[in-house]
């Protein structure tokens, strides 16, 4: 509860508030400030949160993808503000990104991400044909429907020019960091030459003016379909890839770079007939080892088991999908490590089931103790991965894990993920007995978190 004095200014107090617990970068710090109902996000089909311990898990998502975020502004009147958050993140996010917050006794009850001008840039280089016509094109484009954007024009003069600024040919035109054709995000061709543009109606010197607007606007038949995907509508999803075929196997530009079994498998997961859209977008083209734009390259797989959606993760397994994928957001590793660091175990089992490789961390959070001596006795594990993995056993609630590693040295009172030492993780996992375990050795919890 965000504590106010008859005289106190609440704008004031939240902004306080909110930057602490910014600045602390810890999930309780967070969520603290935050409704039981709390809704969080959803607008560009994005993650979406109904209460505290799913905004909960998001945030501790951001903060273990390397995503800061900072108060650079925050004011309105009465219990409706609007703050400008700094983003600092190793992934395509905006530098900046504006939120309305709706406040409730003190505490937030809703955050609402509002769209930002858009970014245009129009790349080019001096004397290309195609440049010099397509720029007045775009800019009556932007006029006429009304988009409030300037073009920015970036030259590439070389080769050189063209790797740094990923330049595809002339004209490209980006929106947002992305380009707007959607097969355009997995090529990295790049050179100063002309480009050739791939439309269902043939080859063309610029893009279609669809493409344009639908990276700048949101396309009505992409949201039917994306709210089809998320009531599990089974008939509209088929009416629409039916019609537009190419939203199965596209990136999405508006909602960065998603594809359509990324929509499906988005936090929080679990949509009604999950397993039977994953079918109907697969038969349709979709790929399900399309990774994600950015460093941490997860594919749909890895978004479905971190929101520990187990039809869905048997769905794409059963659809062709790599358990052993690299990308997650938990050191790069496979669906496994995004399972077991987010504490979804029944999707982690099932995972194991189906033959997922483990290694020491995750052997040891799920009780393969086992596996756990045979890693320790044939890879010659660092001391800092056997505490790790220590830790990792009591986050699972895992004693006899913990106890084989305790006896290889780990640090019982190390200070690891989201602040807690493994005392605090095995309270967190609600495990009374491995806490009183740990108590008779000399656990101790990190009292700052």
């Amino acid at each position: 509860m965000i504590e106010t004095s008859g005289t106190a200014d609440p704008t004031a107090e939240l902004n306080s508030a909110l930057r602490a617990a910014l600045a602390t970068r810890t999930r309780n710090a967070f969520t603290a400030l935050l409704t039981d109902d709390i809704h969080w996000g959803g607008e560009h089909g994005g993650n979406q949160c109904t209460n505290r311990a799913q905004a909960g898990d998001h945030y501790a998502g951001l903060i273990a993808a390397g995503v800061t975020l900072d108060i650079a502004d925050i004011h309105g009147p009465g219990d409706v503000l609007t703050a400008t958050l700094r983003i600092e993140s190793p992934d395509p996010y905006p530098r900046e990104l504006t939120v309305r917050l709706t406040l409730r006794g003190g505490l937030i009850a809703d955050i609402t991400e509002l769209d930002p001008p858009p970014l245009v840039e129009l790349l080019y280089f001096d004397g290309c044909p195609n440049h010099d016509a397509f720029l007045p094109h775009l800019r009556q484009l932007l006029t006429e429907n009304e988009i409030n954007a300037p073009v920015t024009l970036i030259r590439v003069d070389n080769d050189d020019d063209a790797c740094t600024q990923r330049f595809l040919g002339s004209p490209t035109l980006r929106v947002n960091g992305l380009d707007v054709e959607p097969a355009a995000l997995d090529r990295d061709s790049y050179a100063l030459q002309c480009r050739r543009y791939a439309t269902p109606h043939g080859t063309t010197g610029t893009p279609p003016d669809q493409w344009i607007l639908d990276a700048l606007m949101d396309n009505p038949d992409l949201h039917t379909v994306i709210a089809a995907i998320h009531a599990g509508d089974q008939a509209t999803l088929h009416h629409v890839l039916t019609t537009h075929p190419e939203l199965a196997t596209n990136r999405l530009i508006r909602r960065g770079g998603r594809t359509l079994l990324h929509i499906a498998t988005d936090w929080p997961g679990h949509f009604p007939n999950v397993a039977a859209t994953i079918n109907t977008l697969v038969q349709a083209g979709a790929d399900p080892n399309t990774p994600s734009i950015g460093e941490h390259q997860e594919t749909p797989l890895h978004w479905a088991a971190r929101s520990g959606d187990v039809a869905a993760l048997n769905a794409l397994l059963d659809a062709g999908a790599d358990i052993n994928a690299p990308g997650a957001v938990i050191a790069g590793g496979t669906p496994l490590a995004d399972a077991t660091a987010f504490g979804e175990w029944s999707a982690a089992r099932l995972l194991v089931e189906r033959g997922a490789r483990t290694n020491l961390f995750e052997a040891a959070a799920l009780g393969l103790v086992e596996r756990v001596k045979t890693l320790l006795a044939t890879e010659q594990p660092t001391a800092e991965n056997i505490t790790s993995s220590f830790w990792g056993a009591c986050h699972g609630g895992q004693p006899d894990s913990a106890a084989v590693l305790l006896e290889h040295g780990a640090d019982i009172n190390w200070i690891g993920y989201d602040g807690l030492t493994p005392l605090d993780a095995a309270r967190r996992a609600h495990d009374p007995k491995l806490a009183s375990w740990l108590e008779h050795r000399g656990a101790t919890t990190n009292n700052s978190n």
